[in-house]
């Protein structure tokens, strides 16, 4: 009976060890300012498949156009550089910018389906993200786009890209 009780209780904390640290995608809260849909928290791609950024996702997706030979430049060294986004749905430079950044990496063969690789967290105007403390990463300005190499830092757009996405991540890369 001890040891039934034992792994029973086991098998309980273990559950909620799981659930404790499983993240929830795409919450929807109102923007204070417009009392538009916005997202707070960690979002997906397909998050911004839907109504509240689905015409800012196509827009930059399918009407930008990527230097090829950058994005083949730069396609090399995305094997072992994971992504975390701090961006605001409600923010014009995150409408033009992420979809722009989401079509080069595509068009390099990365995938940022993966969330082990590819981390999208959505903040307010005040910068919170709901229960995620997104202090700890420094944030001035929406969007700020940072690259990881083997868990280090190793650049950050803010903003805005300077020149294109894909000649600014690879000026980035190419140093590290």
């Amino acid at each position: 009976m001890k040891k039934i009780t034992f792994w029973g209780l086991s098998l309980i904390l273990l559950m909620l060890m799981s659930c404790k640290h499983e993240k929830v995608y795409n919450q929807i809260v109102k923007d204070e300012t417009t009392g538009k849909d916005i997202y707070v928290g960690y979002v997906n791609v397909e998050g911004l498949k839907t109504e509240i950024f689905k015409d800012f996702y196509n827009n930059g997706l399918y009407n930008y156009e990527p230097n090829d030979s950058l994005v083949q430049a730069l396609k090399p060294y995305l094997d072992d550089v994971t992504f975390r986004v701090i961006m605001g749905t409600w923010c014009t430079d995150t409408q033009e910018e992420i979809p722009r950044l989401l079509h080069v990496l595509y068009t390099a063969e990365y995938d940022p389906l993966n969330p082990e690789k590819f981390e999208m967290i959505c903040v307010d105007r005040n910068k919170k993200a709901g229960n995620i403390n997104v202090k700890k990463y420094n944030i001035e300005k929406i969007p700020t786009i940072i690259l990881y190499k083997n868990g280090k830092e190793i650049g950050r757009i803010v903003e805005r890209f300077t020149k294109r996405p894909e000649a600014d991540l690879l000026d980035i890369v190419k140093q590290n």
